[in-house]
């Protein structure tokens, strides 16, 4: 099977991203989406980078929009914030109801968002039809075709994702396989599992590229 990757440059068409690159000069990242049950929403896995002093002005306008119907802050530092949102988006929804995945966005200038995208021949065809029939004004640029081999699975790229951005990998855990799986909705061996399995795709890749150490 032939995988797309590919890079979507679009002028911020959520609300929530525009205000915060905009009107707070954020650095944003996306760094994975699902569809959500309302149509043109997505749930999103987020990083925010802003002036220390701006943070409480962003969570402020976050709790505030009326386009967001959910949010929780997993990490809060100076000046960057973690969390997942859920909200209207409409390029979001477009990548995840076309079966692509996202490998990451963020904000190349104010207004343009780059999205990098993954997904088999047929899906990256089906997001540029959708892309289509909603009006987005967008551009299309560094297309590859990539080995279908040794990817992660969307599903696992999003769990190891939460986890790592919720302290389960940190020393001592600041979160426990339960917690995180009733946070995931998930049974606990499933979570348990797969993140097992995930971690020996990331071992088998990397010990394959690299070479022998000998002590």
């Amino acid at each position: 099977m032939k995988l797309v990757e590919a890079t979507i440059e679009a002028e911020g068409h959520q609300n929530w991203i525009r205000e915060i690159t905009e009107r707070y000069r954020a650095r944003l990242r996306l760094l994975q989406s699902k569809p959500s049950a309302r149509e043109d929403e997505v749930l999103q896995l987020f990083e925010i980078i802003v002036d220390g002093g701006l943070k409480p002005d962003v969570l402020r306008y976050l709790k505030g929009d009326p386009d967001i119907s959910e949010l929780q802050i997993t990490s809060s530092s100076h000046g960057r914030l973690t969390g997942l949102i859920r909200a209207v988006g409409v390029i979001s929804r477009c990548i995840a109801d076309s079966d692509c995945f996202l490998l990451h966005a963020s904000n190349e200038s104010d207004a343009t968002i780059s999205w990098r995208v993954l997904g088999a021949e047929a899906s990256f065809k089906r997001l540029v039809t959708r892309l289509e029939s909603k009006g987005m004004d967008y551009r299309i640029s560094d297309i590859s075709v990539v080995s279908s081999k040794r990817r992660l699975t969307a599903r696992q790229e999003w769990i190891l994702r939460v986890a790592f951005e919720k302290g389960y990998f940190d020393d001592p855990k600041k979160i426990h396989i339960r917690s995180l799986a009733r946070f995931l909705e998930v049974s606990p061996p499933t979570l348990h599992e797969s993140i097992r399995k995930t971690q020996r795709k990331i071992l088998e890749e990397h010990f394959r590229n690299s070479q022998v150490l000998r002590p």
